[in-house]
């Protein structure tokens, strides 16, 4: 992925494919606010095999000391000097030259940007996560406990300890997804079976992805996945309209499996990634758990529950 460096005050920022210098925010990625800035100062782009930049403004844009003539796209290297008014704020180094890459950046510039994994991307990280975000249908998603929503470029994401700014190289994710379209797998055809101990202290999993079984193991998260479904199946019973099936709150759920409610969602995250890892030819599967404000329900799969005390279910 393409970094510009300000002299000024150090920060990084990422180049779009197409990326706008100037003082109009409505239409630049990166402002400058310096009165010598024109509305838009310059463009740069990626023409897919290299970096190049044109001069857009009234008082001119220099690169390594040249003044460039206007409307001419030019091929930019690293360790190039841009200056775009006579300010420091308006004078940048470039500092690397790679590819577009749709990414996380630190939303104050203060350090480098993350590339992101179109099957899942566990934020703050994969030890205490408390977001998701993947790419799914042609759309990048973010899953935290308030829900799963699209995320659009500038986008910032916030966490705990953390935030970053979404940045989409859209042009490429088109070509991506089109890519993708014609040579991935259709989404894989999963049923999943739960064994219960009596004591309800262990659970195991097996899945038959396509006609293939699978064996998950025993892990602690497939518990938290049993109760949900205990909740979908009973209200099934009920006979309640599958679009009202196995709501709980995520409060609740946290007081029946006696943890917080942050724990529950490293549960959730990790029972999604084990399942995807257990599929790499597949970039996506169903939602393992669907969410809505403050509530989550097990997702539509197929699923037998075997075991388990009595008494157990909802």
């Amino acid at each position: 992925m393409a970094l510009f460096r300000n002299q000024l005050d150090g920060r990084f920022i990422v180049l779009r494919p197409l990326h706008a210098f100037g003082r109009r925010a409505a239409v630049c990625q990166t402002v400058m606010n310096a009165p010598d800035v024109s509305s838009v100062h310059a463009l740069v782009r990626w023409n897919r095999q290299a970096w190049e930049i044109v001069d857009q403004s009234r008082n001119g844009t220099v690169l390594n000391g040249a003044r460039l003539t206007a409307g001419r796209w030019t091929a930019l290297t690293v360790g190039a000097k841009l200056r775009m008014g006579t300010g420091e704020e308006s004078a940048w180094s470039v500092h690397d030259l790679g590819a577009p890459v749709t990414c996380l950046f630190p939303d104050q510039g203060s350090g480098l940007p993350m590339a992101l994994n179109q099957r899942g991307n566990l934020l703050p990280n994969s030890q205490e996560p408390e977001a998701n975000i993947f790419f799914q249908e042609g759309r990048w998603l973010l899953e935290s406990t308030d829900g799963i929503e699209p995320l659009g470029d500038g986008a910032i994401v916030r966490t705990s300890t953390a935030s970053w700014e979404f940045v989409l190289c859209d042009d490429l994710e088109l070509t991506r997804e089109a890519t993708f379209a014609c040579a991935a797998p259709a989404l894989p055809d999963i049923t999943l079976s739960f064994q219960v101990s009596q004591n309800e202290e262990h659970v195991s999993l097996n899945m038959v992805a396509d006609g293939k079984p699978i064996s998950l193991g025993e892990r602690i998260h497939h518990y938290t996945l049993v109760t949900l479904a205990r909740a979908r199946q009973q209200d099934a019973l009920r006979g309640l309209a599958q679009p009202s099936q196995g709501w709980i709150d995520l409060d609740e759920l946290s007081r029946m499996l006696g943890v917080e409610p942050s724990y529950v969602n490293i549960q959730i995250f990790r029972a999604k990634h084990q399942i995807l890892d257990a599929l790499p030819e597949y970039t996506a599967i169903p939602p393992l758990v669907e969410r809505r404000r403050g509530s989550l329900r097990f997702g539509d799969y197929r699923f037998e529950i075997q075991g388990g005390a009595q008494g157990a279910r909802l």
